[in-house]
């Protein structure tokens, strides 16, 4: 089955590599190790990114999903591959942001923990959660933090959009800024919403599906 589906997505990357090489499009791909083969599955993933010139970003799963690596890749041509010997599960797909390959390595090089929210819109909604995601950016980069960046799936899952926060450790996610209540207060309405009480509140209007992650860095 893991075969099947692998050469069904590489026909498709092959009918769509050529309109889609000069955006900022990205391979994702989510994997879940075998019993036991976890260590060897991040030696294989790591060669890679060797072989790749360090053009992958390899996260390992903390807490909040059930795969354990998380791969990104810029997208440039249709590149498979087999990872079955390793693991029970696969998932590929195809994401598109505004930010380039350069910039995220940038933010990587810095980075040693990510916080990974995917999203499934409710019906009709895809646009209004969007929307609810830069203005959360908005609301970050009022209270002296960088935002997340926003991904959108182009296809190959049933994810709408995800995001990923860089963050040097858990001490530096879990530490809010040295701001007083009013401060965070009007971030929130600068944003755009009715009050920092209720930005999740407010999100939870577009969405039917939810997976919030913390992951780390591999090198």
């Amino acid at each position: 089955m893991i075969k099947f589906r692998q050469a069904m997505f590489a026909v498709i990357f092959l009918l769509l590599s050529t309109p889609l090489v000069a955006q900022n499009n990205y391979q994702v791909t989510l994997l879940r190790a075998a019993p036991g083969e976890l260590g060897d599955l991040i030696e294989y993933v790591k060669k890679q990114k060797s072989d790749s010139d360090g053009n992958m970003m390899i996260m390992r799963h903390s807490q909040g999903d059930h795969w354990d690596l998380m791969l990104m890749t810029p997208f440039s041509k249709p590149e498979m591959h087999d990872y079955s010997e390793w693991v029970d599960f696969q998932h590929d797909f195809l994401a598109e942001s505004d930010v380039s390959w350069k910039e995220l390595i940038e933010k990587d090089s810095e980075a040693g923990l990510y916080h990974i929210e995917m999203f499934n819109a409710a019906r009709g909604l895809h646009d209004e959660l969007l929307e609810q995601r830069a203005m959360e950016n908005i609301y970050y980069n009022e209270t002296n933090r960088d935002g997340n960046v926003i991904f959108v799936t182009k296809f190959g899952s049933d994810v709408d959009n995800f995001t990923l926060g860089f963050y040097k450790d858990m001490l530096d996610f879990a530490t809010d800024p040295d701001l007083t209540d009013k401060e965070f207060e009007d971030a929130a309405l600068k944003a755009g919403f009715e009050s920092r009480s209720t930005i999740g509140l407010y999100l939870r209007k577009f969405l039917v599906g939810h997976n919030d992650t913390i992951a780390t860095k591999v090198n």
